[in-house]
C-alpha cells in the first residue's frame, strides 16, 4: 500500500501540473483573443475617423466596416469559447488537486498509523525490560 500511494501521488501531481500548462495555454489564448479584438476596435476608430474627414476613405468605409464587423463576430465567439475552455480546465485542475490532497493525507494518515504502531512495540519492549529487570532485581535481592 505505501508504495502504491507513493505512485498516485507522484502521478497526481503530475496530472496537476499537466492540468497547469493546460490552463496557462487556454488563458494565454485568451490574452491573445482579447488583444486582437483591442486591436480590431482602434483600427475600426481610426479608420472611422479618416472616412469622416476623408470623402475617399468614405467610400471605401462600407467594405471596411462590413469586413470588421464579421471579425468582431468571430472572435467574440473565439473569446467565448476560450472562457468556457479556461473555466473547464480550472475546474479540472480543482479537481485534480483535490484528490491529490486527498491521497497526500491518507499518506500522511498512514506514516502516522506505523509511527503510533512503533511507539507501542517500543513502550511493550521497554515494559518488558522494566519487568525482567524488577524481577531479577527482587529474585537477585531474596
Amino acid at each position: 500500500m505505501k508504495k502504491s500511494l507513493r505512485t498516485l501521488i507522484k502521478l497526481q501531481k503530475t496530472l496537476v501540473d499537466e492540468q497547469r500548462q493546460l490552463l496557462a495555454n487556454l488563458r494565454d489564448r485568451h490574452a491573445r483573443i482579447e488583444r486582437e479584438i483591442a486591436l480590431l476596435q482602434a483600427m475600426k476608430a481610426r479608420e472611422q475617423a479618416a472616412a469622416a474627414r476623408d470623402p475617399i476613405t468614405r467610400m471605401t468605409y462600407g467594405a471596411f466596416i462590413k469586413t470588421v464587423l464579421k471579425k468582431e463576430h468571430d472572435l467574440d465567439q473565439q473569446r467565448q469559447v476560450a472562457v468556457m475552455a479556461v473555466r473547464r480546465a480550472h475546474d479540472r485542475l480543482t479537481e485534480l488537486f483535490e484528490e491529490q490532497k486527498r491521497y497526500e493525507v491518507a499518506e500522511e494518515q498512514r506514516l502516522e498509523e506505523i509511527a503510533k504502531e512503533e511507539r507501542r512495540r517500543e513502550t511493550l519492549m521497554l515494559d518488558e525490560i522494566g519487568s525482567v529487570m524488577h524481577e531479577r532485581k527482587r529474585t537477585g535481592a531474596a
